[in-house]
């Protein structure tokens, strides 16, 4: 493996920047590109007879179900055919020009981030049809942490799914992180309730980014957070304890704003101004699709209800619900949700101790180099436990 070359390949100037950091401060042979600065040319037309073999309507999809919810008006219109079509051809051109730098580079590595949304899909796809190995990066799912995985991103890692896995670790002695990380809001929102207004008895429900991965290919059947509420206002009235509030925050990078919904039902609440933590802390219960707070709440020693495919959405760690009514078994019955204390305990302690790599991206010092080295040479421990339990 010392000997592979490695490619990371980005769009975003904060990731190239990250990459261009390990690059310099690895013993790895690694080299980095911005994708969005390098042109079609007629150099990079050959390797389309490669990129014809990508299904391109697959690649596509998640990126018009973006541009449906972001651009409705288009949407509805006869436009939207020939936006289709056009995104289709450009896909495909990507990944031609993609191919023609992956092969000119003669990686036999690539590493991207996210890789199931655009245009890290495309640089996906071009690595493996040309047979390179592709590595995914992504933010940490435990505070001050980053994710790179052989296999995939959010649900679709490398964690094994058996709950018996994890029962071996719930012994080990970990210095679990309690501290949450604040995200800082992208746009102002309505405030919603203060802390001292919080509802007694309550469950808290985080929104999520509707045009991220997470809803648009990790969420079978709430696709909006409008959605998600008109399922909580069905269920309130039929809670059997009338005491119960839901309390919702709407995520802090999403622009978009949900004010219409705000004081719609007197026991679903906003509280927009609320740290997260203390409302995570405050709760009875935590309601998420497949939100990082899920983790969060774990973390924090509270019951996790997901409504999406989730990493954590494992057997003995949290509860799911795949529908409105299972939703609302799920709340009438919140002492039944809690996992497992030995999976629960076990599965954060692997992946605190064995999963994540060490300190955030944004912060890149020789703790992380190292770890992040060790995963790309597949010699740290995550890499031998796995390939032990594959075994």
């Amino acid at each position: 493996m010392k000997d592979k070359k490695y490619l990371l390949i980005a769009r975003g100037g904060s990731h190239i920047r990250y990459f261009k950091k390990f690059a310099e401060a690895t013993p790895l042979i690694t080299s980095v590109i911005k994708i969005n600065k390098k042109i079609l040319s007629p150099a990079h037309l050959p390797y389309l007879k490669i990129a014809k073999r990508a299904d391109i309507a697959q690649l596509s999809r998640p990126h018009l179900l973006k541009k449906e919810k972001k651009y409705p008006r288009i949407a509805n219109s006869f436009l939207w055919k020939f936006y289709t079509v056009l995104s289709r051809l450009f896909i495909q051109l990507d990944i031609a020009k993609i191919a023609a730098l992956i092969d000119k580079e003669n990686a036999d590595v690539v590493g991207v981030w996210n890789g199931q949304k655009l245009p890290s899909s495309s640089i996906a796809t071009a690595a493996k049809l040309l047979g390179k190995e592709v590595v995914y990066f992504e933010n940490g799912l435990l505070p001050n942490s980053t994710t790179c995985d052989w296999k995939g991103v959010n649900c679709q890692n490398s964690l094994p799914k058996e709950d018996a896995f994890y029962r071996s670790f719930g012994n080990a002695v970990s210095c679990l992180p309690t501290e949450l990380v604040p995200v800082a809001p992208v746009a102002e929102k309505a405030n919603g309730v203060a802390l001292s207004e919080l509802p007694a008895k309550y469950v808290f429900v985080p929104f999520q980014v509707e045009t991220d991965s997470q809803i648009i290919a990790n969420s079978p059947w709430i696709k909006s957070m409008a959605q998600l509420y008109g399922h909580l206002e069905n269920i309130i009235d039929n809670v059997n304890d009338p005491s119960l509030h839901f309390v919702v925050k709407e995520h802090p990078s999403e622009s978009k704003r949900h004010d219409y919904l705000h004081n719609k039902h007197n026991r679903i609440v906003f509280a927009n101004n609320c740290n997260t933590q203390t409302l995570i802390e405050q709760s009875q219960a935590v309601i998420t699709i497949n939100s990082t707070v899920g983790l969060e709440s774990l973390l924090l020693g509270k019951s996790v209800i997901a409504l999406g495919s989730a990493c954590y959405g494992i057997k003995g760690v949290c509860s799911q619900a795949a529908s409105e009514q299972t939703l609302l078994d799920a709340v009438n019955n919140l002492e039944n949700c809690k996992g497992e204390e030995e999976v629960t305990r076990g599965f954060l302690n692997f992946m605190y101790e064995h999963y994540v790599i060490p300190t955030t991206w944004m912060n890149l010092d020789e703790q992380h180099v190292n770890a992040l080295t060790q995963r790309l040479l597949k010699q740290d421990s995550f890499s031998k436990l796995l390939a032990t339990h594959a075994a």
